[in-house]
């Protein structure tokens, strides 16, 4: 794992494109779809990098198989993982950097997020809930709130056992695999 630099932005747009239009996008409006489409183009990826957004990217076996991206070290733009990788400890693993990062950074314990449908009991599995706080905007991409207080990470039993999931190291290689897929998505 390691933060992305500036010439990331093709491969992180690929895999955000790739994972979104599988996961996020069949259940979105014409509009939300658009707004989608422009926001994971490799230019605006790039610009939010130099901007307004910290990218933790994830590798196995050399390929790039997860991304998170957090504004203000507090809201979780982006919590993504390719298909074939769900299900393996990938996005967990990006939370609790990106999550330790943030925490480091600027003493973040309050996260907020806007959750695919699907993707809610990953969420809840990482200890967020469901937010209905009214003052949360909402934008044209259909999604739920979530909001984590930093108050003990939930645990999920059905998740597979740490001798099943797919080590993501430093050095981007994989050593252990499993086989189910779980969508991790946020945006």
């Amino acid at each position: 794992m390691r933060l992305a630099r500036a010439d990331d932005a093709p491969a992180v747009c690929r895999l955000l494109r790739r994972v979104a239009r599988r996961w996020v996008m069949p259940d979105q409006p014409p509009e939300a779809v658009e707004a989608l489409e422009q926001s994971l183009s490799t230019r605006a990826i790039r610009q939010r990098m130099e901007a307004d957004l910290r990218f933790h990217l994830a590798f196995a076996a050399g390929a790039l198989v997860g991304v998170a991206s957090v504004r203000n070290d507090s809201h979780i733009v982006h919590l993504f993982v390719g298909t074939r990788y769900q299900g393996r400890g990938v996005a967990r693993k990006l939370w609790d950097r990106l999550r330790k990062d943030c925490e480091r950074r600027a003493g973040t314990h309050v996260f907020t997020l806007n959750a695919a449908e699907g993707a809610i009991p990953v969420y809840q599995c990482f200890g967020f809930e469901v937010d209905h706080d009214p003052a949360r905007l909402r934008g044209k991409v259909v999604a739920v709130p979530m909001i984590y207080r930093g108050a003990g990470s939930a645990q999920c039993k059905s998740w597979p056992d740490k001798a099943s999931r797919t080590d993501v190291s430093a050095a981007g290689e994989s050593t252990r695999t499993a086989s189910r897929p779980r969508q991790a998505a946020a945006r």
